[in-house]
């Protein structure tokens, strides 16, 4: 069974979350979202979560294309959830840029080789 892991905050839920959890999806048999906690969630995107954790992990698994939950390590970017998760493959949304480099850093220092994935924005349809 191949794992596959994102990460993000999920608050307001839309078309662009389900089309990268889609795109996750199709990468391996299990997907696993590391759920950023409330208590960061400020300072990365510089505002309060507008939903509680519980709120955005249950929706996450009310959309059918999540396999679990799991709030994100109490030490940002020191990636503990990792050695229990054990993904095959770590999948990174369009605008991760510092997510991935903190995981490429953290991989660098623990010797870890967990391969990368950028996927796609969702596509403007012409109106």
């Amino acid at each position: 069974m191949k794992t596959v892991l994102v990460f993000g905050t999920f608050d307001l839920l839309h078309a662009g979350h389900l089309y990268l959890l889609r795109q996750a999806r199709r990468h391996g048999d299990r997907l696993v979202v590391s759920l950023a906690r409330d208590q960061f969630v400020h300072g990365w995107k510089g505002k309060e979560p507008l939903h509680p954790e519980e709120q955005r992990t249950r929706r996450l698994m009310e959309t059918g294309l999540v396999d679990e939950v799991h709030l994100s390590d109490q030490e940002p970017h020191s990636f503990r959830l990792l050695a229990e998760i054990q993904p095959d493959l770590i999948c990174l949304g369009h605008d991760q840029e510092e997510l991935a480099l903190a995981l490429r850093d953290w991989m660098k220092a623990a010797g870890a080789r967990i391969p990368l994935k950028r996927l796609g924005r969702l596509p403007v349809r012409p109106a």
